[in-house]
C-alpha cells in the first residue's frame, strides 16, 4: 500500500495561503524527506496526507482508497509525530498511559518498556509526566507514542527541529530501523543536510505567492 498525494491544492478558509498543485508519494520501507522554507507549505502537505485536512482538488489515496479523518482521528494505517512535543501531550497523563492509550485506541497490544528502550529513553521515565522530562525525552516518548500504534505510515513534521543531537540521532535510528522493516516514513524538515543523511529519497518543497 502506498500513499500517495496527487495534484493536491489546498487554500485556508481565511485564503491566506494557497498550496498549489503538489504530488507526493510515500512507499513503504522507505523515509521520503519533504524539505524547503519556512512558510512554503510542508506541514499542509502533511495533513492533507494524514486527513486532518481536506484538498481542495486532487486526491490523497492509500492503497488507491481515499484518505479520510474517522471520527476525529487519523486513519488507522497512519501516525503523526509534530514537532512540538508539549502542545501534543496530555500534561495529566503518564508517558506510560499516554502510551498505552494510543495503541488501545488501534486495538494492538504493546509493551511500553520495550518501545521505551527503541526510541532510546529509560523506561523508569514513563511513569512521569511531561513537565517533569526533558524535551528531548518527551519527544522520544511521543515516538514511542506513535510507533505503538503500529501504523503502515508515520508523519514526522519537523519532528527534530528542536532537539539536542542525542534526541536527533535516537529519533533518526529508530525510523531508518523502522523503515527498514517495512514503516513508510515521511521526515518533514527545513534542513537539507539532515534530510539527506537519513533519507532515501529528498524532494523539495518551493515557496509560492498566494
Amino acid at each position: 500500500m502506498t500513499l500517495v498525494a496527487d495534484r493536491v491544492t489546498y487554500r485556508r478558509p481565511d485564503g491566506g495561503f494557497v498550496l498549489p498543485p503538489t504530488d507526493l508519494t510515500v512507499r513503504p520501507g522507505r523515509i521520503t524527506a519533504l524539505v524547503g522554507p519556512s512558510g512554503c507549505g510542508k506541514t499542509t502537505v502533511a495533513h492533507l496526507l494524514s486527513g486532518l485536512l481536506v484538498p481542495g482538488s486532487g486526491s490523497v489515496t492509500a492503497g488507491g482508497v481515499d484518505v479520510r479523518r474517522r471520527r476525529g482521528r487519523l486513519p488507522g494505517h497512519t501516525a503523526l509525530l509534530d514537532q512540538d512535543p508539549v502542545s501534543a501531550s496530555d500534561p495529566h497523563l503518564t508517558l506510560r498511559r499516554a502510551l498505552t492509550l494510543s495503541a488501545s485506541v488501534r486495538g494492538v497490544p504493546v509493551d511500553p518498556d520495550a518501545l521505551a528502550v527503541e526510541v532510546g529513553l529509560d523506561p523508569a521515565l514513563l511513569d512521569r509526566r511531561p513537565a517533569e522530562v526533558s524535551g528531548g525525552q518527551l519527544q522520544r516518548a511521543c515516538l514511542a507514542r506513535a510507533l505503538a500504534q503500529e501504523p503502515r505510515y508515520l508523519i514526522a513534521d519537523e519532528a527534530t527541529a528542536h532537539l539536542d543531537p542525542l534526541s536527533t540521532t535516537a529519533i533518526a535510528r529508530t525510523l531508518r530501523r523502522r523503515a527498514d522493516g517495512g514503516l513508510g516514513v515521511l521526515a518533514i524538515t527545513h534542513d537539507l543536510r539532515l534530510a539527506e543523511s537519513w533519507a532515501d529519497e529528498v524532494v523539495e518543497l518551493e515557496t509560492h505567492a498566494p
